[in-house]
């Protein structure tokens, strides 16, 4: 009888593991110890730390149907108090076609520089970042050239014009060392944002460079980026500027890998002429 009752408890167990064998569980957490300048004392923060579940299921005439839900969990706050927020959650369809997804996604101009970004604790102060609702996305790659582009009809993008349908899109070139990425969005009739990146990374190393005409307000930012690696260590800098402005932004990084997934560093970071220290721990699962 024992018997019996440990076989049926492990089935139970295991049926829900089986339905979900395409699907996998995974997250991020990313937590910083900070002293900046003007403020008394030291803070602790949560920076993009996340839980979500991905996957894929094999359809019939060679289609895939394909799933991301996502949600920012804020690790050093209750859930109550804002410690849940809403990130990528989409539903696709993929095939010879390339990939359509339904849903909320980060706009494809906001991940044309990400291949420019060299330090851990990337918050866009400078660059433009846009995740939208309601949106319908098509990627496809053909060769070493990438495309993807999506269209907001309710215009709900963080920035956008509700009244008006949002237009974004890039293109991008990657093979061996070299990417190269030019974005583009509509937000409104009238407002236009474009994104120029180059990288170049080698066996240890990388540099970037990202140029943007920010859409709205029309500000040209430039962001120079780097990274050397020297065993388990490595030590990183990223240095933007908005033009129209003059708001600078500056981040000098050391960090070391403690592990598959997890890595510790330091971070010196100057924006807009306020300086802070920061020690930070990072663990993907």
């Amino acid at each position: 009888m024992k018997k019996l009752l440990a076989i049926a408890v492990a089935a139970a167990i295991t049926a829900p593991m089986a339905a979900m064998a395409d699907t996998t569980a995974y997250g991020k957490a990313h937590v910083s110890i900070a002293k900046t300048e003007n403020i008394s004392g030291v803070s602790v923060n949560s920076h993009s730390s996340r839980i979500g579940l991905k996957g894929s299921n094999a359809l019939d005439n060679g289609l895939t149907a394909t799933h991301k839900f996502e949600l920012g969990y804020n690790i050093t706050d209750k859930v109550k108090d804002g410690g849940l927020t809403d990130r990528d959650a989409w539903v696709g369809l993929k095939g010879g076609f390339g990939e359509v997804r339904f849903g909320r996604h980060t706009t494809p101009y906001s991940i044309v520089d990400d291949a420019t970004t060299f330090v851990t604790r990337n918050d866009h102060a400078l660059h433009t970042f846009q995740r939208a609702n309601n949106v319908m996305a098509y990627i496809n790659k053909f060769g070493s050239v990438g495309v993807a582009a999506a269209y907001v009809p309710a215009g709900e993008a963080e920035g956008g014009n509700k009244s008006d349908g949002v237009f974004d899109g890039m293109v991008n070139y990657s093979a061996g060392p070299l990417y190269a990425g030019l974005g583009y969005t509509k937000l409104t009739d009238v407002d236009a944002g474009t994104k120029v990146a180059l990288a170049y990374k080698g066996a240890n190393y990388g540099v970037g460079v990202n140029f943007e005409k920010k859409p709205g307000s029309g500000d040209k930012v430039t962001t120079l980026g780097g990274k050397y690696s020297f065993g388990k260590a490595y030590i990183a800098g990223q240095f933007g500027k908005n033009k129209d402005t003059d708001v600078k932004q500056k981040n000098v990084e050391i960090g070391y890998s403690l592990g598959k997934g997890t890595k510790a560093y330091y971070e010196w970071e100057d924006l807009a002429d306020v300086s802070s220290n920061r020690l930070g721990l990072v663990h993907n699962f």
